[in-house]
C-alpha cells in the first residue's frame, strides 16, 4: 500500500521497503509514462536482499498529485531532493530510468557527496535531435486522450521484438501500465521531457553505472557510454536482448547489476 508525503502542496506517493545490511538506500526514479509500480520487480529483489528501497511516483504519475503544467526536469529534481530530506535519507543510491536519469543527474550535482551512486537506465546525456517530433506526436496524441495509440508505440519501443512474440503476459502489463496514464498528465510530462538533458555530468562526485539493453532503439549502448565517459567516474553495463525498459523485460539480470553496484558502494 502506498504511503504518502506532502511537499509544498504536492501529495507525494511512495513505496518502501525496509532494509537490514548496510547498503545505501535506493530510491528508484521513474521516467514519462512509469510510476513506482515499474519497479516492482527491483523494489522485491531489494527486499529479498536486505535492502531499504524506496520508489515514488513523480508529480503527474501514478497516485501522486497532477497539478496543472508546466513541469520540468529542474521541478521534478527539486522533488527529488524534498523527498529524500522528508524520509531522512542520506547518501542514498539513485536509479533513474529514461527521463529519470536526467532527473537524478541535477539530483546528484545539487547534492554532492550526499549521493552515494547513481544508477541510469536507458539514460541519455541529450536526446537525439529527432526525438522531437516524437515528443510532439505524444502531446497531441495524449491530449486527444488517444492513450491506446502512445502506449503501443511505447511497447514497440520498450521490449524486444522477441520479448514481445514470446511474452503476451508481460506485453498486456506493460501496455496497461502505460495507457493508464492520465492523458493531460502525459501530454505535460511529454512536453517537458522534449527539451531534458544532463546539464553537468562532470559535477557527478558519486560512481556512476550507466546502464541499457543491448537492442534499446531509444537510448542504445553509445549513450550509456558517452554517459560512463562525462562523468568523473563511470562505467557501464549492457542487458543483452533488451530493449528500452530493461528493468521491466530484463529484471533478474538488471537486478544482479543493481544489486551488486549497491553491495560494492556499502563496503
Amino acid at each position: 500500500m502506498a504511503e504518502r508525503l506532502e511537499l509544498e502542496g504536492v501529495t507525494i506517493a511512495y513505496e518502501e521497503r525496509a532494509g537490514t545490511d548496510r547498503s545505501p538506500t535506493t530510491v528508484f526514479v521513474h521516467g514519462l509514462g512509469g510510476s513506482a509500480r515499474s519497479w516492482w520487480a527491483q523494489i522485491a529483489a531489494c527486499a529479498k536482499r536486505g535492502h531499504r528501497a524506496i520508489a515514488y511516483d513523480q508529480r503527474g504519475a501514478g497516485l501522486s498529485s497532477k497539478p496543472e503544467g508546466p513541469y520540468s526536469v529542474e521541478l521534478w529534481a527539486r522533488d527529488l531532493v524534498r523527498v529524500l530530506d522528508a524520509l531522512d535519507i542520506d547518501r542514498p543510491l539513485l536509479v533513474g530510468h529514461s527521463v529519470g536519469c536526467m532527473i537524478s543527474e541535477r539530483a546528484c550535482v545539487e547534492l554532492g557527496e550526499r549521493v552515494a551512486g547513481l544508477v541510469t537506465i536507458g539514460g541519455a546525456l541529450k536526446w537525439r535531435e529527432e526525438a522531437a517530433p516524437v515528443f510532439e506526436e505524444r502531446v497531441r496524441l495524449a491530449r486527444a486522450g488517444r492513450m491506446d495509440e502512445i502506449a503501443a508505440t511505447v511497447v514497440g519501443t520498450g521490449l524486444s521484438e522477441e520479448r514481445r512474440r514470446t511474452d503476451p503476459v508481460l506485453t498486456g502489463l506493460f501496455w496497461e501500465l502505460i495507457a493508464s496514464n492520465e492523458s493531460q498528465s502525459y501530454a505535460d510530462w511529454s512536453a517537458a521531457t522534449a527539451p531534458g538533458s544532463m546539464v553537468e555530468p562532470e559535477r557527478v562526485v558519486c560512481p556512476v553505472l550507466a546502464c541499457c539493453g543491448e537492442h534499446d532503439p531509444v537510448t542504445p549502448p553509445t549513450f550509456a557510454q558517452a554517459i560512463a565517459d562525462a562523468v568523473p567516474d563511470g562505467r557501464t553495463a549492457v542487458v543483452r536482448g533488451a530493449a528500452h525498459w530493461c528493468h521491466l523485460e530484463a529484471p533478474d539480470a538488471v537486478n544482479e547489476i543493481l544489486l551488486g553496484f549497491a553491495e560494492e558502494l556499502a563496503t
